[in-house]
């Protein structure tokens, strides 16, 4: 897996990926994840207009995994 360290690129892979929230793994390198949350708030309003919620994180040296599944 290759952690994503481009905001812009986490939010297209966001935006058009078109299959299963279950099939969908987002990689995002350490250095997305800054000091005030910003970044990762954009990526998860993404994430929530599409109708998914988180399904769990796993950290890992350098970078974050995150799966989503069907808001409830």
């Amino acid at each position: 897996m290759r952690p994503i360290t481009e905001l812009r690129e986490a939010m297209a892979l966001v935006d058009n990926f078109s299959g299963p929230p279950e099939a969908f793994v987002l990689c995002l390198a350490e250095s997305l994840h800054d000091a005030i949350g910003a970044n990762i708030a954009l990526i998860t309003d993404r994430i929530l207009a599409k109708g998914w919620e988180p399904n769990g994180v796993e950290r890992f040296d350098g970078f974050r995994v995150y799966r989503y599944k069907v808001m409830e």
